[in-house]
């Protein structure tokens, strides 16, 4: 069978691909028809030997027995960082420092497998925040910190080594509590003195441990001790307030701040993404930065990826991308207005006057995430 190999000048972004692609090994890896989103997606295409089949008549008869392929979706290299985040978090926490195993250099190929995430496809890894939460609290929230941190960073013109610091640090910031926040987690009440003392304390635990395992950057040590500084002065560990304390540590904050009230507890759901970003305006220069807040609520949108949204013909909607005009964002619809699921999403254009966006809805009872679906990464 006659195969021919790709190059990047038989791909565009945005328009549908003319023929199935398969990888190196044989298997399906972007089905005709499905639209390339970024030239990193092409590059990985290319990356992974991806070439088509030129001597079949009838390519869709391919599609038979053919096991999808997920090596472009964003969601399954997500669920490998936080695999590999879970096994270091452990390591550094439960086993002796020993400099052989280089800790320091395994948390940079993360934050450098994240801030290629965001780059590949920053709508569905901002969504991948607000949807299908399979993993503990403890793992996710540095992981969502550092997607935040780096929405943040990025749109204030940070790159490169400071850009890896801040993400580095958001990824650390909280292994001085790892154990004592998995139990916090569960607790309804407030926090007893004890336990704020503690809380209070792990930000310098922090800044130890990594330093015992041999992270040398000032920068990224600097941003885990000052994340929970506040505007105000009314933070911690030395109550630094306004420019007393570094506009990276602030960028950490935010996103901390952010995560932790749109992620739900046992004894509670988490706010909308609509809501936390209204609490962060209402407080905004007095316990977190002014400019920061703004360039959240204007990053993310009204409705950030991962929001449910009612539409005026009352269909109920995820937000998948947030458009240029940021209230008119691309949607999925997935319940019908009679409260019926459809089998698979449809895509609305808010523009349209039928599907505007009404406002924030709740998550349907019955709704099950397939996140390949709303995202367009399903080969099926």
């Amino acid at each position: 069978m006659a195969n021919k190999q790709l190059v990047e000048e038989d791909l565009t972004v945005g328009e549908p691909v003319k023929w199935h692609i398969y990888d190196g090994n044989g298997r399906l890896l972007v089905k005709k028809g499905m639209s390339l989103r970024s030239e990193r997606q092409i590059s990985k295409i290319i990356r992974l030997s991806g070439y088509i089949k030129t001597d079949v008549n009838n390519l869709d008869e391919l599609d038979q027995n053919i096991a999808a392929n997920d090596a472009l979706s964003p969601f399954h290299h997500i669920d490998g960082v936080l695999e590999k985040l879970n096994k270091v978090f452990r390591y550094i926490i439960y086993k002796p420092a020993n400099p052989a195993k280089k800790v320091p250099d395994k948390l940079r190929s993360l934050s450098k497998s994240i801030i290629g995430l965001c780059e590949y496809d920053m709508d569905a890894t901002i969504g991948s925040i607000h949807v299908g939460k399979d993993y503990s609290y403890t793992i996710i929230h540095p992981l969502h910190c550092a997607i935040i941190s780096y929405a943040l960073a990025y749109n204030l013109g940070i790159r490169d080594n400071r850009l890896h610091s801040i993400v580095c640090a958001a990824l650390t910031s909280n292994l001085g509590m790892f154990e004592m926040q998995a139990k916090l987690l569960e607790q309804q009440g407030p926090l007893t003195p004890k336990q704020k003392e503690e809380v209070e304390k792990h930000t310098m635990r922090s800044t130890i441990m990594l330093k015992r395992i041999g992270v040398l950057d000032k920068l990224w040590l600097e941003i885990v001790l000052q994340h929970h500084e506040k505007q105000d002065g009314t933070g911690y560990p030395r109550g630094l307030e306004g420019d007393e304390f570094i506009r990276e540590a602030k960028i950490l904050a935010m996103a901390d701040r952010y995560h932790a009230m749109v992620s739900p507890r046992d004894y509670r759901v988490g706010l909308s993404p609509t809501e936390a970003l209204k609490q962060i305006f209402q407080g905004r220069g007095k316990e977190v930065d002014e400019a920061l807040s703004a360039l959240l609520i204007k990053d993310m949108g009204i409705f950030p990826p991962g929001s449910f949204v009612q539409l005026a013909n009352e269909e109920v909607a995820i937000v998948t991308r947030r458009g240029e005009d940021r209230m008119k964002p691309t949607v999925k619809s997935i319940v019908d207005p009679d409260g019926r699921s459809y089998k698979n999403p449809r895509a609305r254009d808010t523009s349209d006057k039928e599907y505007r966006v009404m406002g924030l809805t709740n998550q349907p009872s019955q709704y099950e995430d397939d996140l390949l679906k709303l995202w367009d990464y399903s080969l099926n």
